[in-house]
């Protein structure tokens, strides 16, 4: 088995979030593209972040704040889990910046530094 780098491993994630109708590219200011969560994906989103913290024994607020800050490792489960944090809680500021309403979240990750636009910003 071929080892991978982080960004290999991310660009596996989001192509598999995709694939799987997680995420759908919407076109952002300035002509960039973000991913946006569908309703059903921030759904399966919820309970795979409580299977993946269940199965690592590991917070995965704690591990979308080692991601932020360049110091996780290059594991598929905890990088998948860092990550689904951080898109969950992104999305779910962003409806709530446009007037959404939502029920209780299942995580309560705060970015540090400045938010993002929208939604997930796909690699280059």
């Amino acid at each position: 088995m071929e080892l991978q780098n982080t960004e290999e491993i991310r660009n596996g994630i989001l192509q598999s979030w995709l694939r799987n109708a997680w995420v759908y590219p919407m076109q952002g200011p300035n002509e960039q593209t973000f991913l946006r969560l569908t309703p059903g994906g921030r759904l399966k989103m919820r309970r795979r972040i409580g299977e993946l913290e269940s199965s690592l024994g590991e917070s995965g607020e704690e591990l979308a704040k080692q991601e932020e800050a360049g110091t996780l490792t290059a594991d598929h489960d905890r990088l998948e889990l860092a990550m689904m944090v951080q898109a969950y809680s992104s999305e779910r500021r962003f409806i709530q910046s446009q007037g959404g309403s939502l029920g209780t979240p299942a995580v309560t990750y705060e970015q540090e530094g400045p938010a993002p636009q929208e939604g997930i910003q796909p690699p280059g």
